[in-house]
């Protein structure tokens, strides 16, 4: 297996072997190592756009949110697995084009994920569908937001 692999049981799709989070510990201007950020340009914005989209809609659904740095970009060959990744309690995030890419409900599911590691500091929680280590299961909009909101202190 590959490190920083997740392995959870039988892959019986192809998202289970995703890793939704890193734990990062340096951060400069919105770099890190898991995740290669693309170029601002009017599609990487659009991107970026859909993203910033979903966090309001979490703030709009009563989560007390901060401003939230975004980046979109691309997994580095040695973190294949990765979805997206932020910063413990720093308020900054990172979604892969792959994420995006998965649909919808699939990214709420990525965002949402990474908006409880950035702002609340929440570690992952195999009881819990949407702080897992691995994206086993694909929660509804309103199931997104009540999860979210009970790691809000």
């Amino acid at each position: 297996m590959r490190h920083g692999a997740t392995l959870m049981g039988y892959y019986t799709n192809v998202i289970e072997c995703y890793q939704l989070s890193c734990k990062l510990s340096y951060m400069k201007n919105m770099k890190i190592n898991r995740i290669n950020n693309l170029p601002m340009n009017k599609d990487t914005y659009a991107l970026r756009t859909v993203v910033v989209n979903l966090i309001r809609e979490a703030k709009n659904g009563g989560a007390n949110l901060p401003w939230i740095g975004v980046r979109i970009g691309t997994q580095t060959s040695k973190h294949k697995n990765v979805l997206g990744c932020a910063v413990m309690k720093a308020d900054k995030l990172w979604i892969t084009l792959d994420a995006i890419h998965l649909g919808a409900d699939t990214l709420r599911n990525i965002v949402f994920h990474e908006i409880a590691h950035a702002v609340y500091g929440t570690e992952h929680d195999e009881s819990c569908p949407l702080m897992q280590s691995a994206l086993n299961t694909i929660l509804n909009k309103e199931d997104c937001l009540k999860h979210l909101l009970k790691y809000q202190q």
